[in-house]
């Protein structure tokens, strides 16, 4: 086999993993086998901890509120963005913790999914806090599909954290994946 042929090879499997199986006319997925989602990489949320966060772990519930917009998926629902409010309660501290939410996504073709999970927190150089949430849709459109939400919060005062009453807002960018 020419080494030519090999590459093509090469390129031609690297792509049938990446799109999938297509059907004999190669216009659409086969839709038994066909991965459906949703990705919405463009989104901001503010969020609001009480008490605030310290260096020192503690209990603490929070309450977010945002928006995710870019919104494309395989699955042809038409929705091209949400936007979401989210409560919840953990053991936290800027520098990490661990958390359990609900959230409800008001979609953009009219329909709604609540959403319940857990979260980890991890904090970042200079301030920045990520927070990964996983869950399952536990009602509306998705029921039972899994949810993850990556936020990259931004604190903008860097003393808080250090003060008895902590940091109590953050905000910041983040994405949403909805996999079926």
């Amino acid at each position: 086999m020419s080494r030519r042929l090999r590459g093509m090879l090469v390129v031609l499997g690297v792509l049938l993993g990446v799109l999938g199986p297509v059907s004999a006319a190669g216009a659409r997925p086969v839709s038994a086998a066909a991965p459906a989602g949703i990705s919405c990489p463009v989104g901001s949320q503010v969020g609001t901890y009480t008490p605030g966060l310290t260096y020192e772990p503690r209990e603490v519930a929070f309450q977010a509120s945002g928006n995710v917009s870019g919104c494309v998926g395989l699955s042809g629902n038409g929705i091209s963005g949400a936007s979401f409010s989210a409560t919840g309660h953990g053991t936290a501290s800027c520098l990490a913790g661990s958390v359990s939410n609900t959230a409800t996504y008001h979609w953009s073709n009219g329909q709604t999914s609540t959403v319940t999970g857990t979260g980890a927190i991890n904090l970042k150089p200079n301030g920045v806090t990520v927070l990964v949430l996983t869950g399952t849709v536990t009602s509306g459109l998705f029921t039972g599909a899994t949810v993850v939400q990556t936020k990259v919060l931004l604190n903008s005062d860097l003393t808080a954290c250090a003060s008895p009453g902590g940091l109590t807002s953050v905000g910041g960018p983040i994405s949403l994946t909805v996999a079926l």
